[in-house]
């Protein structure tokens, strides 16, 4: 019998039924997904569905908050970010992730949320979802840099690593008013994550001057990838830019930045709301989704 609900508490053998589903939809490994089930996972916040005891499909819920203008002013509003929506091949074509969508809509309405949000994985899926009630809401601007392959390219500029602490307390200090804005103990699995793949979260500090921060991938060795790079006030994103890419200079550099950055921007998320148009934050086009677990 189907049966879509949130999984029990200390049942090991939902977690691994999900561990598969990362590995065949997701391609995770070992290392993955010791660092997800230990940092991020939790029960009470993912949604299976069941066929009698097979887990075939499953749903994350991670609770944050979604700041705002409404009105002329700054308005805080309750929202979750949908994660990892995944069915195992074997059982495609049974609509589960459509049952799951709709499942985590009803729940989130009940609870009184007022937004859910998400990054869908490709561009080909924002249809999917706007036929589900989602509209494109958040945006950044990204650009891959070839090598630089330049001596002492660096200007000066060092990477000074930060604790989970440090980096979020710098993070919610820099982001601009229209963004989202996660629960601390969300930088761990963030964080984490980028540590798995050769990377770090990051000062980056001239003559000990602090002068912006990052965190960074490296999935190959001549590939970086700053999924976050946000200035200190006063200091320009394109001189660090530069600097991240002297500091790589035998590597491609992408850099990721809030839409603020540059005018031409591509769509990072997504928005739902459970709100009526009056209470509903404007729309700036700038909205900043950060940590898009992707």
């Amino acid at each position: 019998m189907e049966q879509i609900r949130f999984v029990t508490a200390g049942d090991n053998s939902a977690i691994e039924q999900m561990k598969k589903i990362w590995r065949e939809c997701f391609d995770a490994d070992d290392a993955y997904l010791q660092l997800y089930f230990s940092t991020r996972y939790r029960a009470d916040q993912t949604l299976a569905f069941y066929d009698d005891d097979q887990l075939l499909g499953m749903l994350t819920l991670l609770p944050c908050t979604y700041r705002g203008q409404w009105q002329g002013r700054e308005r805080l509003y309750r929202a979750y970010y949908l994660f990892a929506v995944g069915t195992l091949p074997a059982a495609q074509g049974r609509q589960i992730a459509t049952k799951l969508l709709t499942a985590a809509d009803e729940w989130m309405q009940q609870q009184g949320v007022e937004m859910a949000l998400l990054a869908p994985a490709e561009q080909s899926l924002y249809h999917f979802y706007q036929k589900r009630g989602y509209e494109p809401w958040f945006t950044r601007w990204q650009q891959t840099f070839p090598p630089k392959q330049t001596a002492d390219a660096a200007q000066g500029f060092v990477l000074t690593p930060l604790s989970d602490e440090e980096y979020w307390q710098h993070h919610c200090r820099l982001i601009g008013q229209d963004s989202i804005l996660w629960p601390q103990n969300a930088m761990a699995f963030a964080a984490g994550e980028s540590r798995l793949y050769h990377g770090g979260i990051y000062a980056l500090t001239r003559q000990g001057k602090q002068c912006g921060i990052c965190y960074l991938y490296r999935y190959q060795p001549n590939e970086v990838i700053a999924k976050e790079l946000l200035p200190e006030p006063g200091e320009d994103v394109w001189t660090l830019t530069e600097a991240l890419r002297g500091m790589f200079s035998q590597a491609q550099v992408q850099v990721r930045l809030t839409a603020q950055a540059q005018k031409e921007a591509e769509w990072a998320g997504m928005a739902r709301f459970y709100l009526p148009p009056s209470q509903q934050p404007q729309r700036t086009g700038q909205a900043y989704l950060p940590f898009i677990l992707d």
